[in-house]
């Protein structure tokens, strides 16, 4: 099946390696396309927006590879996600992840509730202990809940996906990969979903199902491939 993963870092914000060298083994994984989103906050977004959207145009370009320019809004506070989230859009972002309340760091209280009330977000990025009023904002706003595979920020990996089947949420699964071989593959998403709690049929629904209709609300379309030049 192929891969989606809405969730990459590389060398544009604190990556260890470049754009065309983390969407080649993305290509090498079996991803369907290459999603590029570096951290952005208020002091950085206008500058990482513009180099994510060409980063994406080169993959393109030199793989063959579709790509889709993104953000992950990071330590920003809950009062100005709304902001940053608008302005990367407006800058080129397409799809924009939200840096949520994760346990593997120092969580802003009140920052998955903002972020799932906000219009211009897509997904809520390993939202630790996640409340069920967030999460139903979440629902409501159309708002998907990462599944994370990065180590300490999947602590809490259970926790998001009970409340997200009790209460209806969309999940996803993500990478946060900040080098190749932390990427995805087909075995790793799966062990990671079943990990998570889900069983068979949520597992294909999280892995297939969720990352088109992320795609689809933002009436973005994933070609079978993109020409070289």
């Amino acid at each position: 099946m192929p891969l989606f993963d809405f969730h990459t870092h590389t060398t544009i914000s604190d990556g260890h390696a470049a754009p065309l060298v983390m969407a080649g083994r993305c290509r090498d994984n079996g991803y369907a396309a290459y999603v590029c989103s570096d951290h952005v906050d208020e002091a950085s977004v206008e500058r990482r927006v513009p180099q994510i959207v060409e980063a994406c145009r080169m993959v393109e370009s030199e793989l063959g590879l579709p790509a889709v320019p993104a953000v992950e809004v990071t330590r920003v506070p809950p009062d100005r996600v709304a902001v940053v989230a608008a302005r990367a859009r407006s800058l080129g972002a397409r799809l924009v992840v939200v840096h949520g309340e994760t346990l593997g760091d120092f969580p802003q209280p009140g920052l998955n509730l903002a972020a799932a009330r906000c219009p211009d977000v897509d997904i809520l990025g390993h939202p630790g202990l996640i409340s069920d009023q967030a999460a139903e904002a979440a629902r409501e706003n159309g708002i998907h809940l990462e599944i994370s595979a990065a180590g300490l920020h999947g602590l809490t990996n259970g926790h998001v996906a009970k409340v997200a089947l009790r209460l209806g949420v969309s999940l996803v699964l993500d990478s946060d990969a900040h080098r190749p071989e932390a990427l995805l593959t087909v075995e790793r998403s799966r062990q990671l979903l079943q990990g998570s709690g889900l069983d068979l049929e949520e597992v294909l629904k999280v892995a297939q199902g969720s990352p088109l209709r992320v795609l689809a609300r933002r009436g973005i379309a994933i070609p079978q491939s993109v020409p070289s030049d």
